[in-house]
């Protein structure tokens, strides 16, 4: 904007605020009158914010403008009242939660404020997104398009949200079927991973679960890591999740049956023992059953 044009755009919004500190209106048409003049006002604002903003942000568009100011003040809170003055738009929400979904910045929410942590984006989480686009339009069950989803991103924890994005609205008791019924080795905070947000779940290993291990009910899980202190039992292990390291083959804590399903053994806490992963496998692969497992636990 020109000075010339800056000083015309000010002066008409110094004869539209004269006009507006004035007595209340009186009739229906004052007031609609007066309404329009808010509304003119808004649009000066947005030039004014244009203006300011300058060579800092020469984006043209809104989605840009926003992310640029907030690159601006990268780790400060921003209120959502100068998103919209420097957005232009009032939607500036969906906007924020595009840059957020769409492309991998990392924008957090406080309230009615936003806080860009960085500036650089979340290539994986972009990755994600896409992937999901993907899974939402292919007509295959709830289930087979939740486990393409773990299954393609292992290790990296899938939210609530992600999962009805995919499938709107779908019960999340289909996460325990992929579990129970597949095999999944799905896992929650509840389930062995403390670490997770409670709208957290997490594709550990893309090996499945032996069929013994999976219909163990979650409250039944809960009790026996619980007791076991979310810790392995073998003697000279006690890894627990807290110890979880880059380049550990222990990466999460299963339940195992001491007397193996196969053999008649049930899902009630006595039977269950807490194991990491690494002692989980070696107890099947060396097909320790119930007479030699005290023994094998107890051994350093």
């Amino acid at each position: 904007m020109d000075k010339h044009r800056l000083e015309m755009v000010l002066n008409e919004a110094h004869l539209i605020l004269n006009e507006l500190v004035g007595p209340p209106a009186t009739s229906k048409g004052e007031l609609r009158a007066r309404i329009f003049q808010l509304l003119r006002l808004e649009d000066i604002t947005r030039d004014l914010a244009e203006h300011q903003a300058g060579m800092l942000i020469p984006e043209s568009t809104a989605l840009w403008r926003i992310l640029s100011y907030l690159r601006l003040f990268e780790g400060e809170e921003i209120g959502s009242q100068e998103l919209n003055v420097v957005s232009g738009i009032q939607e500036h929400g969906r906007r924020v939660r595009e840059l957020r979904v769409e492309y991998g910045f990392a924008i957090e929410t406080i309230g009615k404020r936003y806080r860009l942590n960085s500036s650089d984006p979340d290539l994986a989480r972009v990755e994600i997104w896409r992937f999901m686009n993907e899974l939402r339009n292919e007509p295959i069950s709830i289930t087979d398009a939740w486990g393409k989803l773990f299954i393609k991103f292992p290790g990296q924890p899938i939210t609530k949200e992600q999962l009805h994005y995919v499938r709107p609205g779908a019960d999340l008791r289909r996460v325990r079927e992929l579990r129970t019924d597949k095999g999944y080795r799905i896992m929650s905070r509840f389930t062995g991973r403390p670490d997770l947000k409670p709208t957290q779940y997490v594709l550990v290993d893309t090996d499945l679960l032996p069929e013994s291990d999976r219909d163990i009910k979650e409250s039944v899980q809960i009790v026996v890591l619980e007791r076991d202190k979310f810790a392995c039992r073998k003697t000279g292990c006690s890894w627990r999740p807290s110890d979880r390291v880059t380049g550990d083959p222990r990466q999460y804590i299963e339940i195992h049956h001491i007397r193996w399903h196969v053999h008649g053994g049930n899902n009630d806490a006595v039977n269950l023992a807490t194991l990491c992963n690494v002692h989980h496998k070696e107890v099947h692969r060396d097909r320790i059953y119930e007479e030699a497992f005290p023994v094998w636990l107890s051994t350093q």
